[in-house]
């Protein structure tokens, strides 16, 4: 049966209830103040922002060694949140999906996306939580509305499956970067002169429901073989800025395994892949530069071998 396109998501009462609680003593590790913000000269437009309370208040991240760990109820997870953190709560094809605030945010609204949250899920991307990303950002109206996700190994912070949903009112790097078809109408790589590398899929919101799960499907066996062949992932939703009924889905590979935020720099997830770099030192941003960015998003992901194109060829 076809998984229900609609999400009982009302948007107004989303951001009602989140300005709400920014009124509210110790909710919040501090309210979100970007005190500069510029995009990086270059052709790239990649967007830096700086914002140091995060780099200083927010919880130190935990070190996942493995893309498929186990839930740890002795670490850190959603479960022991301050009641008052909670949103919201969606049913979702019988499973409760749980909005809750980032205490430190990066953007205003900034999210935490749990589905099944008394499930212990370790984060290990799931096809329910990757219907529920989907389908809640192709029926959303506005457009500054994206959704990241951190594997273990690609700057995942917490062992409990998680999504974030941002708000973000620019036009990024990963916006208008120049895609190459590779399989079917609708996947697609980044082209291989960009900078960084990614496979992308499209998705309408006039597509049948059927077409919709398969290339939710797709999707998801591609971020499995990515599990399964021990490449670290990030991917990014975000609304196609033509068309306010598609989206698209990168998903970035990595060959490092990296398991320790740097919080004293800037670090290279979902985020920096994009094109949107928070940065928490005053002398860094004034001096980072789009090449300094690029070189360090290359460094860190390591060239990526053919095979990962070789996937689409065999499996599609």
């Amino acid at each position: 049966m076809a998984a229900k396109r609609r999400i009982a998501f009302d948007l107004n009462e989303f951001k009602k209830k989140y300005c709400l609680l920014q009124n509210i003593p110790n909710v919040f590790a501090y309210n979100l103040n970007v005190s500069e913000s510029k995009y990086l000269p270059g052709t790239c437009k990649f967007y830096a922002e700086l914002n140091p309370e995060r780099t200083q208040l927010r919880r130190h991240p935990q070190t996942i060694s493995s893309l498929r760990p186990k839930f740890d109820e002795n670490m850190f997870n959603f479960k022991k949140i301050n009641p008052n953190e909670q949103l919201m709560q969606i049913t979702y094809n019988d499973i409760k999906v749980d909005m809750i605030i980032n205490r430190s945010p990066l953007t205003p609204f900034h999210t935490l996306i749990i589905p099944d949250l008394n499930g212990e899920h370790a984060q290990h991307i799931t096809i329910v939580s990757l219907n529920f990303s989907i389908r809640l950002l192709l029926d959303l109206q506005e457009t500054t509305f994206r959704i990241g996700y951190n594997s273990p190994g690609a700057l995942a912070s917490v062992n409990h499956l998680h999504l974030h949903l941002i708000n973000l009112d620019k036009v990024l790097y990963i916006d208008i970067a120049e895609l190459e078809l590779i399989s079917e109408d609708y996947i697609y790589r980044l082209h291989p002169h960009m900078p960084t590398e990614a496979i992308c899929f499209v998705v309408d919101k006039s597509d049948s429901e059927i077409l919709l799960d398969v290339k939710i499907k797709q999707i998801y066996d591609f971020v499995m073989w990515l599990c399964e062949n021990n490449f670290p992932h990030n991917i990014f939703m975000t609304k196609c800025i033509n068309s306010i009924n598609k989206l698209k889905i990168f998903i970035y590979y990595r060959q490092e395994f990296c398991v320790i935020k740097d919080l004293s720099y800037y670090n290279i997830a979902f985020c920096e892949l994009s094109g949107y770099v928070p940065v928490g030192d005053k002398s860094l941003f004034d001096k980072l530069t789009e090449k300094d960015v690029i070189e360090r998003i290359q460094n860190e992901s390591g060239k990526i071998s053919k095979n990962i194109y070789d996937y689409f060829n065999k499996k599609m």
